[in-house]
């Protein structure tokens, strides 16, 4: 097999967010949120898809206010990525979830015809957001994740998927590593450390129309 290199041209140097996904919240006042990953992942991609730039305070180091129109754009996105139809990925969170680690129909397989639907959509041109899942069992729900899948190189024995990780922002350096293997673990790779998972998926979504005032900002790209 001849290796396949897929770049979209998105850079979390360039059209991600400046700041780290340090919000605290909870969903439906119930279910205890580690931050508004999809909703910077969308937020981010919705951009990108419609060629604007993010807002000026998308490039501070610092969390914009709670009432801030910023914040409230990323919170109706990461409700939207989670919740809310058409982009409503909770389902499936719950699904790979309970999927076994080592069952031949489970969150290996499972994992790696997702990333058949990467390759085609990296082939396309479009950046695909990933949910990435931690433990197994609906205690552990709140530990997945998202992020953003941008790049990625496809060779003999395992692809190597470039993202945009809301929780290290500025940072291009950040891949997952997918061996082919259907028992291996998937493998996050943030400089030097490493961040396990057993799998993911790829996530619905459906472009917005970003806010008039995100083309106020000079487009990075």
């Amino acid at each position: 097999m001849t290796s396949v290199n897929l770049d979209t041209g998105f850079r979390p140097m360039l059209h991600g967010f400046a700041f780290p996904n340090s919000w605290r919240d909870t969903v439906l006042g119930v279910i205890a949120s580690r931050g508004r990953c999809g909703g910077m992942v969308f937020a981010a991609l919705d951009a990108f898809a419609a060629d604007v730039a993010l807002p000026p305070a998308a490039r501070e180091r610092v969390l914009p206010a709670h009432d801030a129109p910023l914040a409230r754009w990323i919170w109706r996105r990461q409700l939207d990525s989670v919740l809310l139809p058409p982009g409503a990925n909770l389902a499936r969170f719950a699904r790979f979830t309970y999927l076994p680690t080592t069952h031949t129909l489970g969150i290996g397989t499972a994992t790696r015809a997702e990333l058949l639907r990467l390759l085609d959509l990296l082939r396309s041109g479009r950046p695909a957001p990933l949910g990435l899942v931690s433990a197994l069992g609906l205690p552990h729900i709140a530990r997945n994740h998202q992020v953003l899948a941008y790049a990625a190189d496809f060779g003999d024995e395992r692809a190597s998927v470039r993202v945009y990780d809301p929780n290290h922002p500025l940072r291009d350096d950040v891949t997952i590593d997918v061996p082919y293997a259907l028992t291996a673990e998937v493998v996050e790779r943030i400089g030097t450390r490493e961040k396990r998972w057993r799998g993911f998926f790829v996530e619905d979504y459906v472009p917005q129309q970003s806010p008039g005032w995100f083309s106020s900002g000079l487009h990075t790209s």
